[in-house]
C-alpha cells in the first residue's frame, strides 16, 4: 500500500454524497452526533464486508440491480427529507437510515471493487477493511463538524441533504436509463 491508496480512499470518502449528507442534517439539528459517526462505521463496515467476501463471485449483471437498489433507497430517504416525514437525528431510529444509506453507498463498492487492488490476498482484506473505517472515520468527523456549523438549520440541511440524495440517485440511474433508452 502507497501513499496513492491513502489519498485515493481520502478523496473518495470526503466527497459530497449520500452519506455525508445525513451527518450534515444530523449534526446540525443534535447535540448527540457519536451515534451517527458510529452508525457510519456499521454501514461501511458492514458494507466492506459483503463486498469483500462477494467480489470474486459476482456476475456482471448483479452490479446493475444493486445500482438500481441503492438508487431506490436514495429517492425514498431524498423524499423523506424534503417532505413532511423529516428525518428526526435528535431519535435513535435516525441511525438506523445512516446504516442503510451507508451500507448501499456506491462509495463502498468503489473502494472495495476499484481502490483496493484486484490482487490482495483474504489476510490482506481486514487490513484494508480497517483503512476504510479510519478513512471515514476522519471524513465523517470533517462532515459532522460542517453540519454543526449549520447548528439551528435543520430544516434547511434536511432539504438540501434530500436534494443531494436524489441528485446520487439519477447519477446512479444514468446509465441503466440509457440501456433502457436503446
Amino acid at each position: 500500500m502507497d501513499n496513492l491508496f491513502l489519498l485515493e480512499a481520502f478523496l473518495l470518502f470526503i466527497a459530497p454524497g449520500p452519506t455525508n449528507a445525513l451527518l450534515v442534517a444530523g449534526a446540525a439539528k443534535r447535540d448527540k452526533v457519536i451515534a451517527l459517526l458510529v452508525a457510519q462505521a456499521c454501514g461501511y463496515g458492514i458494507a466492506a464486508a459483503c463486498w469483500f467476501s462477494l467480489r470474486p463471485l459476482l456476475p456482471s449483471g448483479a452490479i446493475q440491480v444493486l445500482k438500481l437498489v441503492a438508487a431506490l433507497w436514495l429517492v425514498i430517504l431524498g423524499l423523506r427529507l424534503i417532505g413532511r416525514d423529516q428525518i428526526d437525528a435528535s431519535e435513535d431510529g435516525d441511525g438506523l437510515s445512516v446504516i442503510v444509506t451507508t451500507a448501499l453507498n456506491p462509495k463502498a463498492f468503489i473502494y472495495c471493487l476499484a481502490i483496493v487492488p484486484v490482487d490482495a490476498r483474504p489476510y490482506e482484506l481486514g487490513f484494508f477493511w480497517i483503512v476504510l473505517l479510519v478513512t471515514t472515520a476522519a471524513t465523517g468527523s470533517m462532515w459532522l463538524l460542517l453540519g454543526r456549523r449549520l447548528n439551528g438549520a435543520g430544516e434547511m440541511a434536511d432539504r438540501l441533504a434530500g436534494a443531494v440524495l436524489i441528485a446520487f440517485a439519477l447519477l446512479l440511474l444514468r446509465p441503466l436509463i440509457a440501456v433502457a433508452a436503446t
